[in-house]
């Protein structure tokens, strides 16, 4: 029986060998790179996806998020608008009530138009000119005013007219409206209340006084200035009225009035007149006109405070 030869694997040299773990190095290589490139690549085609899903999402917030914010601030915009409009509004002055307009006959083609204006701001004052219109005609163009909370008539004394005037109105123009200077003035009605205290101590009528073949009324006034202020020429309406009718208007007068100072006036009425009636004035002064009150250092060398 014949034995078959054990096989003997050849030796392999240290050379060979390292041949052949290059070989085998570079076939794994070989076989892994595309393998590798692929999961690069598809690294880089997540990351790409994910960076470009970022930044839609980011553009779409930004969008979505600005547009919130903006109808926001648009909203908060308008709110502000109407607020500072809702806050000028309260702050602007009320208009001027007017009364109905009337008017008194004062003689033969002479009448008095007037009507009673409210200025009912607590710190506005106004000026203005004004006409008394009618059917037919209107009159000269006068200047007027108003200072605070204050009501009085306006007036046209002693215009020619043909006829009692028929639609009677006063029209007022060129309102400018002043608003008290809170930094000067603290109070406003203790300002006026300071400036404005000028009483009527005396006011008498009577129908005795014979001028030819008229009778006419007269009337003493007495008026006392109990301010701490003069006034260079201090202006009132003169009222002759019967009950609460206005009978006739006149105006009269006070130059270089001084502080405590009492002053006298005679006052005659002309026209149609009644036999009794009553007095009234009404202060003229424009308290808020630096120029109605005498200095300090005039001539006079008095000791009145502005």
């Amino acid at each position: 029986m014949v034995k078959e030869a054990q096989q003997v694997q050849p030796k392999i040299s240290g050379e060979y060998r390292a041949i052949d773990s290059r070989y085998r190095r570079d076939v794994a290589v070989v076989n892994v790179r595309p393998k590798l490139e692929a999961a690069v690549f598809g690294l880089w085609a997540v990351i790409d996806v994910i960076l470009m899903v970022v930044f839609v999402f980011g553009v779409l917030l930004y969008i979505v998020s600005g547009a919130f914010r903006d109808a926001r601030m648009s909203a908060s915009i308008l709110d502000n608008v109407s607020a500072s409009h809702a806050g000028v509004m309260r702050a602007a002055p009320v208009g001027l009530d007017i009364h109905d307009a009337k008017s008194s006959s004062v003689s033969s083609g002479k009448y008095d138009l007037y009507a009673t204006v409210e200025n009912f701001n607590p710190d506005w004052y106004v000026t203005f000119d004004y006409v008394f219109v009618y059917a037919g005609g209107v009159t000269e163009i006068y200047s007027g005013f108003l200072n605070p909370n204050e009501t009085r008539l306006i007036a046209a004394i002693n215009e020619n007219l043909e006829r009692r005037p028929s639609g009677l109105r006063l029209s007022l123009q060129n309102q400018v409206w002043h608003r008290v200077d809170g930094h000067r003035v603290e109070s406003t009605a203790q300002y006026l209340a300071d400036r404005a205290n000028i009483t009527l101590d005396l006011a008498t009528y009577s129908k005795d006084l014979i001028l030819g073949d008229d009778q006419i009324g007269r009337s003493t006034l007495v008026l006392t200035n109990r301010t701490a202020y003069a006034y260079w020429n201090a202006e009132f309406l003169v009222k002759l009225m019967r009950s609460t009718s206005v009978i006739s208007l006149t105006k009269i007068s006070v130059p270089e009035f001084m502080s405590n100072q009492t002053r006298q006036f005679e006052v005659r009425w002309f026209g149609e007149v009644p036999p009794s009636a009553s007095v009234s004035v009404e202060p003229l002064i424009f308290y808020f006109d630096q120029g109605v009150y005498m200095n300090p250092d005039d001539e006079n060398g008095l000791d009145v405070r502005r």
